[in-house]
């Protein structure tokens, strides 16, 4: 199980696979683990799996703040003996990727965020009751509630597909915790928007990750600051298919951007 300490936390990571190294950050309630399907379309590349504060094994006690994430990312590669790597982060991630880029650009190849955005004030009242509400239900119905988020139609059309997304959302063995969750989203409440200008790694931005789109103007207004001008990717058409379930992560397999609109404030 290997951990580093940074600071007060005990920072849990995953290695997979050889060759150069591609640090991949995962969003709000999802975990390393939660790029299991992602892994065997990567090879001849070292993977490496980070888990944030208040998800899956890594161990913090009290407040977090996103500042300490992105420290966490920067420090794991400095003890792993690591020059410059490739970063991929989806949602949450990618802010916390843009946040690695623009106080380490010596760490930072390049960047690939997915559905990185602001979180409006529809998101964060969904948040705060997603986050009250996990400490009074069963996980089962929480991630059900969860999913109406994360997923578009198709994924609902059959009830055996929900029951056992949620079935092993629920029996994860790191499933987030509700105290995790709700330190999360209060950290993503205290988050400061990331200055674009700072940021000289070429990022491209993908604004679609199947199941729900995130606006691409609001990607492409994101990308005009950076002084690289990277340009989004075009809107990947979702074909409305779905993978099934992987048991081995917190959320269910399929993960969704929760971030929406410019790069400010991040959020999943």
């Amino acid at each position: 199980m290997p951990q580093f300490q940074n600071g007060a936390a005990s920072v849990h990571y995953e290695i997979v696979g050889s060759g150069r190294p591609i640090l991949l950050i995962a969003g709000t309630a999802s975990d390393g683990a939660s790029w299991g399907p992602l892994l065997p379309l990567l090879p001849n590349r070292q993977l490496i799996l980070i888990d944030n504060r208040g998800a899956g094994q890594t161990r913090v006690d009290g407040p977090i703040e996103l500042d300490e994430m992105i420290e966490d990312c920067s420090a794991l590669t400095e003890h792993l003996g690591l020059g410059a790597v490739d970063i991929v982060g989806h949602s949450l991630g990618g802010h916390l990727g843009l946040g690695v880029a623009a106080a380490h650009p010596d760490k930072v190849n390049r960047l690939v965020t997915l559905g990185t955005g602001i979180i409006d004030a529809k998101a964060r009242v969904l948040f705060r009751d997603l986050s009250r509400l996990y400490f009074t239900i069963p996980p089962e119905d929480w991630f059900r509630l969860l999913y109406q988020w994360l997923f578009s139609a198709p994924f609902f059309r059959s009830e055996e597909t929900v029951a056992n997304a949620a079935a092993a959302s629920a029996a994860y063995p790191h499933r987030q915790s509700p105290g995790d969750f709700a330190r999360q989203v209060a950290a993503l409440d205290h988050a400061t928007p990331t200055d674009l200008s700072t940021v000289c790694s070429p990022f491209p931005a993908i604004s679609t990750f199947s199941p729900r789109p995130v606006p691409s103007r609001a990607i492409t207004s994101g990308c005009q600051a950076s002084p690289r001008r990277s340009s989004p990717t075009p809107p990947i058409p979702s074909t409305g298919k779905r993978r099934k379930p992987w048991p081995g992560r917190s959320l269910a397999s399929s993960a969704r951007s929760p971030d929406r609109h410019r790069l400010p404030a991040p959020r999943q």
